[in-house]
């Protein structure tokens, strides 16, 4: 096992007949931006669901540090420190960005259950305090990031681009020793990829471990402190973005596809 924040360790996923994922290891150091990539079919989201408990693998084992994370329930392994973002964001209906962010902090590990955040938000005027405290939170964790502005804002009225900004920080108000980041800049313009690629940033700057699945590979590796390419289910190349790129396994992989050198 590494001593890294992650540590896959030898996963295969079958279904059936199917393999998505075979004989897979890599780990992933605190403070690090790890890209993910492959072409269509080669095992990421499956990777990102093993690792977020989504899925079981048929073998091999994740760790998180010195925590074993195999077999443990998705709302598990999040309170072990592990987050996810996912292609189509989801906000909470009828709340600001504020309020978003307020509900994230009142969830975190050793908070009150998910249930009841929406009370210690004081959406029915109860425990100011608490709400004070929160909104001191927020406020500190917005703090010289992209989407401060937009604290006030109803999240209804978001632009797609500042969804994918509110899910990553909300992700980020949990605390988490790793964040999966699924294709967090698909469907956005070139002004709102700049923004989504400084979060990452602000991201690893807290120490928190990257795993940055992308199709947009001349953004990603702006991003990137080294890279994992599967194909087929397989790891096929890894380590920094200059020598995977030149990797003539990884340039096969990715005929018909961009890559970028």
């Amino acid at each position: 096992m590494s001593g890294g924040a992650l540590c896959v360790e030898g996963v295969t996923m079958r279904f059936g007949g199917l393999v998505a994922l075979e004989d897979v290891s890599f780990d992933a150091q605190p403070g690090e931006v790890l890209g993910v990539i492959g072409p269509n079919g080669a095992g990421k989201t499956t990777l990102f669901n093993v690792i977020s408990g989504v899925n079981r693998p048929t073998a091999g084992r994740v760790w998180l540090g010195d925590v074993l994370l195999t077999g443990r329930g998705a709302d598990r392994i999040a309170r072990d420190g592990v987050t996810r973002t996912f292609q189509t964001p989801v906000m909470f209906a009828g709340l600001t960005v504020r309020e978003t962010l307020m509900v994230a902090l009142a969830a975190r590990p050793g908070a009150r259950r998910v249930e009841d955040s929406l009370l210690s938000c004081g959406l029915r005027f109860g425990e100011r305090a608490r709400e004070r405290s929160l909104v001191e939170a927020v406020d500190a964790l917005l703090a010289g990031l992209p989407i401060a502005a937009l604290a006030d804002l109803p999240c209804e009225g978001l632009s797609f681009g500042q969804e994918r900004m509110v899910e990553i920080v909300r992700a980020l108000a949990i605390e988490p020793r790793v964040l999966l980041l699924d294709e967090p800049l698909s469907g956005l313009n070139a002004d709102e990829i700049p923004p989504v690629l400084e979060l990452v940033a602000s991201a690893r700057a807290r120490g928190i471990a990257v795993l940055f699945v992308e199709h947009d590979l001349r953004s990603l590796l702006r991003a990137v402190d080294r890279l994992v390419v599967l194909d087929h289910g397989k790891k096929i190349a890894q380590g920094d973005p200059e020598s995977v790129c030149a990797d003539p396994a990884v340039l096969e992989a990715y005929i018909g596809d961009e890559l970028v050198a």
